[in-house]
């Protein structure tokens, strides 16, 4: 049967004794040592009490006599006398009017060591004694009494660190006893091992003679011991043929491995070692292997993160200029007003398709391109993409048209947004290049099978046309026909970069048939399921035919008055929405924070027609805003639409609105006929985007940023819409966003800074915008002592912008 005490017990037999002989002294001296902490300490506590008892009285007698005559004189003395050589450390006397008679005692030592728990066990006990004084029933004052508490308990330590002292030296010489014996007594053993060691050939006759010598307890042991020696011994030759074999199986494995004289000589534990080398330094490259594919996969995830918050940087302050000045153009203006608001309008569109361009570029290299499949109609989808460019081409004489495939008439199952954006770049580009005549586009069927079908586009220009030495570089990134080509027209040179990228992931192939002066054909297949046959598309494909410029947006009569709720924390974007839907007859309400949001809707007497929902909101953001809103709904049976509005727009952040409970996506800059979609109960083409790169940080020895320039250079209309605001809120925003820094708040700290590097674009503050980008990373990673030292700096930069902006509202007109 097992024993547990056996467990705990050494194996050796001189610790086993000395831990037995240990636990055993421990025990008894450990209960007496608690025998004498429960009735030696409480009888010298007693005692003193009693001597204390005893010293009162006698010196209470004397102070009644002196009091009765007020000889305070002899009081004093009487106090001296009866606290010298006492256990008190003073007493004194306390009359009726307040007078203090006090006496030390010069015995008690103030340096007397013990420890803290010895003092505070004696102090419990010995209280402080008051005797009244009184004579004749008449209170004539108090005799106060206080135990020198450090001198007994010091007393009580030197008779405790006796005792310990007299146990630690029992134990010493117990143990020096016990081991001075056993050590004699196992000396034969020793001498054994080492003449085993030697390798003794008279190892027969000393293991008889010691069997022996050993005492009577062993013996069975021992000479069991002696009968297997003889196996032991063969065992050993076993031994030898297994290393043998052993290094024969190591040089099969180790063919390279130099034949050292020294590995033939290696016992069975070297040959280990010599194994377990080879067998780590193979581990310690797989584990190099690993570590750099860790490193890559950060690397990338890192960039996927930098540039997620870069889109939602770049496309905020473009919703304000976009947004601003599409409502500036519907609005009286004159000629040259209107030209100027034009060329703005163009310059930032012009700007956000470089930024698609290469965010687009960005995800395709980073090997993030995915498709979204839906269903939807060709013919429709091609006319919508022309009609779409029409005005473009209007306004440099070039007509567009559509020649359908006649004998198509299926809807196709792909990714109708991906394809939208290889027409548009293709029509763009024919546009960009053509001055007269017309362009063609044309879709012919090319194969047919397995329900999948394949199609062949033709974008047909009159343009300038390109060399055929200059035609497979054009594919290439940031590649054009010639550098005189990029100074006349412009652009990145990376739509067809992308587009080739685009048509490989639709399994097809894109190319180019062109000749100077005499235009251009842009070809390219493409693979898609077929849906069901769609009568609608067929009577839609009537031959040729020129694209009509699409009709203006309706405002109030295309879509009847909705109740619509905008939850938007920035002044900006709230201006923006307000104006367009109200111009649309749209009733708005809006929140400022999820929670507000929440509010409105639960509280709501007569349900929304429609909630734009921004993602990143103080209090809530609108994930959580819109989980609370559809288990409200749950209860009522009635669901509100809810549409995502927000800069984040990559497919990522659409799958969780989605998941979230939201019905669509809209993204930022608002586009105006996407807008009207919504308002009419359909759904936004995809708006999934990769985000752009950050701003580079300012060098550390850069001149100091001009903020005057920067607002000259910002638009106008914009700051003055939010400069005011701006100026009144920034100073309570930086104050709570130093509270949370100082409460180790950090989704207090990355949600403060967000809030303010929303607005701080639109002033072109680069240094105050960068330095809230990098405290809102910082609060993102919970590394808030990296972004405690850049709120002085943040602090200095908004001041100064404070400071420019005063400047700049007193010398620039309203």
């Amino acid at each position: 049967m097992d024993n547990p005490l056996m467990r705990l017990l050494p194996n050796s037999l001189v610790k086993r004794v000395f831990a037995l002989y240990i636990g055993t002294l421990l025990l008894f001296f450990g209960s007496g040592l608690w025998l004498f902490y429960n009735y030696e300490f409480r009888e010298e506590v007693e005692q003193v009490r009693e001597t204390a008892a005893i010293l009162v009285e006698s010196t209470a007698q004397t102070i009644t006599e002196s009091a009765v005559i007020g000889d305070y004189d002899t009081i004093q003395r009487t106090l001296a006398s009866g606290v010298f050589g006492s256990p008190f450390a003073s007493a004194e006397f306390i009359d009726l009017r307040g007078g203090v008679v006090r006496s030390r005692n010069p015995a008690i030592s103030t340096e007397a060591y013990a420890p803290d728990w010895i003092r505070s066990r004696v102090g419990e006990l010995l209280d402080d004694l008051n005797r009244p004084i009184t004579a004749g029933g008449k209170d004539y004052g108090v005799l106060r009494l206080q135990f020198a508490v450090g001198s007994v308990a010091h007393k009580l330590w030197e008779l405790l660190l006796t005792v310990l002292l007299l146990i630690a030296a029992s134990l010493a010489g117990g143990l020096l006893v016990i081991g001075y014996s056993l050590r004699r007594w196992l000396k034969s053993f020793q001498q054994f091992d080492g003449k085993l060691q030697a390798g003794n050939p008279r190892f027969e006759q000393i293991t008889n003679q010691m069997v022996q010598a050993v005492p009577e307890e062993f013996r069975p042991t021992f000479e069991a011991m002696q009968r297997i020696s003889g196996d032991l011994h063969r065992e050993l030759d076993q031994r030898e043929l297994a290393l043998t074999s052993l290094r024969q199986a190591l040089a099969r494995l180790l063919p390279d491995a130099p034949q050292d004289p020294a590995t033939q000589g290696m016992d069975l534990g070297a040959l280990a070692d010599l194994v377990l080398q080879v067998v780590r330094e193979r581990e310690a490259d797989r584990v190099t292997l690993q570590e750099a594919k860790q490193a890559a996969e950060a690397a990338n995830r890192a960039k996927s993160e930098f540039l997620a918050v870069m889109s939602h940087e770049i496309r905020t302050p473009m919703n304000g200029i976009v947004g601003m000045t599409g409502l500036a153009l519907g609005t009286t203006l004159t000629p040259q007003q209107r030209g100027y608001l034009t060329m703005v309008r163009r310059s930032a569109d012009a700007l956000l398709g470089v930024i698609n361009d290469v965010l687009d570029f960005s995800k395709i290299e980073a090997g993030r391109l995915t498709l979204d499949p839906r269903p939807f109609r060709l013919h429709a989808l091609v006319r919508s993409t022309l009609a779409s460019l029409d005005n473009q081409a209007r306004e440099k004489g070039l007509r567009l048209a559509y020649e359908p495939a006649e004998d198509f008439s299926h809807r196709l199952i792909g990714d109708p947004g991906r394809l939208r954006q290889i027409l548009v770049n293709l029509v763009g580009n024919a546009i960009k290049f053509s001055e007269t005549g017309a362009i063609t586009v044309r879709v012919r069927t090319e194969a047919l099978r397995d329900g999948q079908v394949v199609l062949r586009f033709e974008v047909q220009d009159q343009g300038i046309g390109i060399t055929p030495s200059q035609q497979q570089a054009i594919f290439q990134p940031f590649t054009q026909a010639d550098a005189s080509i990029t100074r006349h027209y412009g652009g990145t040179g990376l739509g067809l970069a992308i587009c080739g990228k685009l048509v490989q992931a639709m399994e097809g192939e894109i190319g180019v048939r062109s000749a100077p002066g005499q235009g251009s054909t842009f070809h390219f297949t493409a693979s898609f399921g077929l849906g069901a046959p769609d009568t609608e598309e067929a009577d839609d494909t009537d031959g040729d035919g020129d694209i009509a410029a699409p009709a203006p947006l309706a405002a109030g009569g295309a879509v009847a008055a909705l109740r619509v709720l905008v939850a938007e924390d920035n002044e900006i974007n709230q201006a923006i929405m307000v104006q367009l839907l109200q111009q649309a007859g749209h009733a708005v309400t809006v929140a400022h924070n999820g929670e507000q949001a929440v509010g409105l809707v639960t509280q709501a007497e007569t349900p929304y027609d429609l909630i734009f929902m921004d993602m990143q909101m103080p209090v809530l953001d609108g994930l959580q805003a819109t989980r609370r809103i559809r288990e409200h709904e749950q209860s009522t049976g009635q669901r509100t639409r809810i549409v995502a509005l927000t800069a984040n727009v990559l497919p990522e952040d659409r799958a969780r609105c989605l998941a979230a409970g939201m019905d669509g996506h809209l993204g930022k800059p608002i586009d105006q006929g996407e807008l009207q979609t919504v308002l009419g109960g359909g759904t936004p083409a995809s708006t999934a985007r990769p985000p752009a790169p950050a701003p580079a940080a300012p060098a550390a020895n850069a001149p100091a940023f001009d903020y005057q320039r920067a607002l000259d250079g910002a638009d106008a209309l914009v700051v003055r819409i939010i400069a005011e605001s701006f100026r009144g809120n920034w100073p309570g925003q930086l104050r709570a966003l130093m509270t949370c820094a100082q409460r180790d708040d950090a989704s207090g700290v990355q949600r403060g800074a967000h809030a303010l590097r929303g607005v701080l674009g639109n002033f072109g503050a680069t240094p105050a915008a960068s330095l809230t980008r990098r405290i809102e990373s910082l609060g993102a990673q919970g590394e808030l002592d990296q972004a405690r030292p850049l709120l002085p700096e943040l602090e200095a930069a908004l001041q100064a912008l404070d400071q420019a902006l005063l400047s700049w509202l007193a010398r620039t007109p309203a």
